[in-house]
């Protein structure tokens, strides 16, 4: 068995082992202090939960990461330099940003936060990484965009992580759903960096797998009643949303030794995973601006409210949807290399607005069925 299976093993098993702990930690804190999510009209949930699940992230893969450094670093399996290399300067950069996302969060989860403050926190944290050096310098084509100077790709990177950060953050509204998606992604990018020998990288995206994992089961398996369910709260959605931009846009880091081709697959995997809470919250902000609505007011539209306005159950809804997600993976994987990238993206433009149509559809005939019944 190689050093490096070893040592992603060792990873993937601390980091479930921690985030285990520190969700237990914070299941006792959060009943002790009753921190909790409060049922509302616009909520699904009936009884109040805790939601500083998300506290577990950061800790659990900064601390696991951090050890598996140092260890790897003493026993020499690492060069003296690598401190000061560009991949490690990046993970710094990354982990500071995810420290501001991290504070917000909590704040926010405690006692609210203005949106406008999460935004400017958000791009801050952006503009941190990219400070690093590490910004999207080219899309392989995707929007007939190659490269792109560092005047355009800089906000254009800052931009599209606030997009991944709020996507992520608005599509966790059915249990196990965010984090459903996150390990999805984080499954995809482990594959690419592991395949690509990418040994940081590939650390970064286990451990979080892992700990995101722990998380999941008290998510979508933990009872109310026994005091052993959580939400993830801001605090996880906004620190799951910076590693995952920064994952995506480490792709680009791949091209002095991979084919733009090799590269651009890569990439249309890991959007493929984000796909339908991307297209989601960019339908939603088109729809509440049309009825001249706050683009952040939370409404009963996302597209899990849709299966579950048919009928569907929490459970349901959420395996549909991770199995389209999945779905839309291979079919991308598979697509891109018989088709333009630019076609790609607006089939899955397609699928999804067929989808809608069809949810929506659906949902007006079971209400006209009920007006007709209850007319009787």
């Amino acid at each position: 068995m190689s050093v490096s299976t070893i040592v992603l093993l060792s990873d993937f098993a601390g980091g479930f082992l921690i985030g285990t702990m520190l969700i237990l930690l914070l299941l006792k804190v959060s009943y002790k202090n009753k921190i909790f999510d409060v049922p509302d009209a616009r909520k699904i949930h009936h009884l109040p939960i805790p939601r500083l699940g998300g506290m577990a992230f950061l800790p659990s893969v900064t601390v696991v990461t951090a050890v598996t450094l140092v260890i790897l670093y003493q026993q020499d399996f690492i060069y003296p330099g690598f401190l000061g290399s560009r991949g490690f300067i990046h993970m710094s950069c990354m982990s500071a940003g995810a420290f501001l996302v991290y504070m917000i969060g909590i704040a926010d989860d405690l006692s609210g936060v203005d949106y406008k403050l999460k935004f400017l926190v958000q791009f801050a944290a952006a503009g941190i990484i990219c400070a690093s050096g590490l910004w999207m310098s080219t899309l392989y084509g995707l929007y007939f965009v190659n490269r792109m100077s560092v005047f355009v790709g800089i906000p254009f990177t800052i931009l599209l992580v606030a997009y991944i950060t709020n996507a992520l953050n608005m599509i966790d509204g059915v249990d196990g759903l965010a984090s459903g998606f996150s390990l999805v992604f984080l499954g995809c990018m482990s594959v690419i960096f592991i395949t690509e020998h990418r040994l940081l990288l590939s650390m970064i995206s286990v451990t979080t797998f892992s700990t995101v994992l722990a998380f999941w089961f008290f998510n979508v398996f933990g009872s109310q009643e026994k005091s052993t369910k959580l939400f993830m709260g801001d605090t996880g959605s906004l620190t799951l949303g910076m590693i995952m931009s920064y994952l995506i846009i480490s792709i680009t880091t791949l091209a002095p030794y991979n084919g733009p081709t090799r590269n651009c697959k890569y990439l249309i995997i890991a959007f493929s995973a984000l796909m339908l809470p991307m297209l989601d919250v960019l339908r939603l902000i088109v729809f509440r601006l049309k009825n001249h609505k706050s683009p952040f007011k939370p409404d009963m539209n996302h597209i899990h409210h849709k299966f579950l306005q048919l009928g569907f159950s929490q459970k349901q809804t959420l395996f549909i949807l991770l199995a389209i997600d999945v779905v839309l993976i291979g079919l991308n994987a598979g697509l891109s290399m018989l088709m333009n990238v630019n076609l790609l993206f607006l089939l899955d433009v397609a699928i999804y607005y067929v989808l809608v149509r069809v949810l929506t559809h659906k949902i007006l005939q079971k209400e006209n069925a009920a007006k007709v019944v209850q007319g009787r």
